[in-house]
């Protein structure tokens, strides 16, 4: 028999999760974690809302944060801010099982550095941020396209989908969350070469011709610290940062 779903107050009851801020409608969950004024010692916070009002994603674009949707940070501590990416490939990871154990068939990938792809279609944004009091924490954000009707989303997201949209069913977004808090956790404790190897096997059109910084190559996968390989004319570079375009 499958367990009851989990409400919001359930998640406040998984033995690592020491605080839940639950709001119905927010700024941003990923600004309220920036400014926090005490921090986890070794588990982690929750900061979860059904809207955000100036929602956040890369390089400063603003993020849809409409109805039906998952908005949520979590606050982890970290050792060294440099090992950030251990903290991508784990909420990656986290939010690709979770929602492949609702929908089984579903084409997902991870889509480097920070989206999870339905197919071709844009299915969650991620977007990791220090924090302004503490220099040992990261803050952690999500949106996941959950509940979100076609309706709902603005033309300029023509590329965006959502769970309902894909598969005709709603999700208990609570459940969902609370999931990805126990995932993360798993994920974010497992040796860095299994989580890694993982994650690999999900990369979105990995082995495509792309084009990043104005460099173009072959995207031969992604370095156990974060940076997309890159197999070019002069060799394989390394790259940090920057939007990555398929060519053809």
């Amino acid at each position: 028999m499958r367990a009851a779903p989990m409400n919001m107050n359930d998640i406040s009851r998984l033995g690592f999760v020491e605080k839940l801020f639950s709001f119905p409608s927010i700024d941003s969950t990923n600004t309220f974690g920036q400014h926090l004024d005490s921090f986890p010692a070794t588990g982690i916070f929750v900061v979860v809302a059904a809207r955000q009002t100036q929602g956040r994603g890369q390089r400063g674009n603003s993020f849809f944060s409409g109805e039906g949707g998952l908005y949520a940070s979590i606050v982890c501590p970290i050792s060294d801010i440099t090992l950030h990416f251990s903290c991508n490939r784990a909420i990656s990871l986290a939010i690709y099982d979770a929602m492949k154990a609702r929908c089984p068939g579903a084409p997902l990938f991870i889509k480097w550095p920070n989206d999870i792809f339905w197919s071709h279609k844009k299915l969650c944004g991620i977007l990791l941020e220090s924090t302004a009091r503490s220099s040992s924490h990261l803050v952690i954000g999500f949106g996941i396209n959950v509940n979100t009707p076609p309706d709902a989303f603005p033309p300029s997201l023509a590329n965006a989908t959502s769970m309902k949209m894909e598969t005709g069913k709603t999700f208990d977004i609570a459940d969902l969350l609370g999931t990805i808090c126990r995932l993360f956790q798993q994920y974010w404790s497992m040796s860095g070469p299994t989580a890694h190897k993982r994650y690999c096997r999900r990369l979105y059109r990995r082995g495509s011709l792309v084009c990043i910084n104005g460099q173009r190559g072959i995207f031969e996968g992604v370095n156990e610290d974060g940076r997309l390989s890159l197999n070019t004319d002069g060799g394989i570079i390394a790259v940090s940062s920057g939007p990555m375009e398929f060519v053809g």
